[in-house]
């Protein structure tokens, strides 16, 4: 099992790294950062699909990694797309301004602290993938494959819902201004970013029926630090708070992760 993972370890990093470095090269052509964001959800489920051909783990493992991820991807990076293509995240054109006014380069500024930098993350975030689909055994599916499958299927369905409810509020020319409190954003500020955690500890109990699947718990462990930190749940509020002038109302009586009914 040990040179099945190394080798597979292998070849995904050659995927993950070398198409975010091709990436790179093209959204410095086109002035498109922000192309990393959308990639980054296939990109996984690009290295999922792989796992079939080259791992030679049990192989109702391999493939339910695969289906798994290729519907979250779909999902994810489909919506990104749609939200973004054609136009950089301003985030990004922000980030742009102040690098290049500061004198720095921001080619390289975007090769090393945004393109290798998500590829690292992608890496790291695979590592479940990488048992799941080396290992021999079991054979069959057990008790946390399923429960890990259940996990998955409930997080893509949370996070779908959660951004199909807030393009809809977007989209809705009254709403400009207001804060978005009904449907699962009742429950909780990001519901998204629930359903996204619940992703990725879902698919670290499906390597957990082999028992060195334990061991990537880093994996999940760092996807939620990242979801709920500065880069994902701190970030939003911040800026809703300056945007929004009742967002702290909404703070007050909404739970801020898990899904709970509303304060009074």
């Amino acid at each position: 099992m040990l040179d099945d993972l190394i080798r597979l370890a292998l070849a995904n990093a050659a995927l993950v790294f070398g198409s975010f470095i091709l990436l790179w090269a093209v959204s410095m052509a086109t002035r498109d950062s922000s192309l990393v964001d959308i990639w980054f959800a296939p990109c996984i489920g690009a290295a999922a699909v792989l796992g079939v051909f080259v791992a030679h783990g049990a192989e109702p493992r391999r493939m339910l990694v695969a289906v798994l991820a290729v519907i979250w991807s779909a999902r994810l990076g489909g919506y990104l797309a749609w939200r973004n293509w054609g136009r950089e995240d301003p985030r990004y054109a922000r980030l742009r301004k102040h690098v290049e006014d500061q004198g720095r380069n921001f080619a390289w500024h975007s090769l090393t602290r945004i393109n290798l930098y998500q590829a690292a993350i992608v890496f790291v975030a695979i590592a479940p993938f990488l048992v799941a689909q080396t290992a021999p055994t079991p054979a069959t599916l057990g008790p946390l494959a399923w429960l890990g499958t259940a996990l998955v299927l409930i997080g893509v369905a949370f996070e779908a819902t959660a951004d199909l409810q807030l393009a809809r509020f977007k989209s809705a020319v009254a709403n400009a201004g207001k804060v978005l409190d009904t449907g699962l954003w009742r429950y909780s500020r990001h519901p998204n970013y629930f359903g996204e955690t619940c992703v990725w500890w879902g698919f670290w109990l499906v390597a957990c029926e082999h028992p060195w699947g334990w061991f990537t718990v880093f994996s999940p462990a760092l996807m939620t630090w990242s979801i709920l930190g500065m880069m994902g749940k701190e970030l939003v509020e911040r800026r809703m708070r300056k945007k929004r002038p009742g967002y702290e109302d909404y703070v007050r009586r909404t739970s801020g992760f898990f899904p709970w009914p509303p304060r009074r």
